[in-house]
């Protein structure tokens, strides 16, 4: 499902993903762990688009991502959950999870009931500034 591909990342003059490769394919749980700083972040915000990378290829479904473009990204059905702040914090919750199908037609653009059936608390916090949260939250 997922092909990424020497895949090399920087921030200005600062290397930040060196060549990294990594499949994750369809029916299996591939996760990515490491301390602060190695590059966690970086490498999903490459997947999403929200960071243009250096080199390298990333592929979902054999279609190539092209380097930082969320918005085809979006559409090719990646999908990135900001850690920490990085939400709308004067938006409520369920305004905050409808901004990730601004990229669907409007007919489209609903939160599915099972993600309420995975998060419950989301269900309770709907109305909920996004601010008010904790960084867990």
């Amino acid at each position: 499902m997922l092909e990424i591909e020497n895949l090399s990342l920087k921030y200005g003059q600062s290397q930040i993903l060196h060549e990294i490769t990594l499949n994750a394919p369809v029916g299996q749980v591939t996760c990515v762990t490491g301390t602060n700083g190695v590059g966690k972040t970086s490498l999903l915000k490459a997947i999403a688009g929200r960071h243009p990378f250096s080199g390298g290829r990333i592929r979902l479904n054999g279609e190539e991502l092209q380097p930082g473009r969320a918005a085809l990204s979006a559409k090719a059905g990646v999908g990135y959950v900001p850690q920490g702040r990085e939400i709308f914090p004067l938006m409520t919750v369920q305004e905050n999870l409808e901004t990730g199908f601004a990229c669907l037609p409007k007919s489209e653009r609903r939160i599915p009931d099972d993600i309420f059936d995975l998060f419950p608390v989301l269900a309770e916090m709907k109305t909920r500034r996004g601010g008010d949260l904790s960084g867990g939250q």
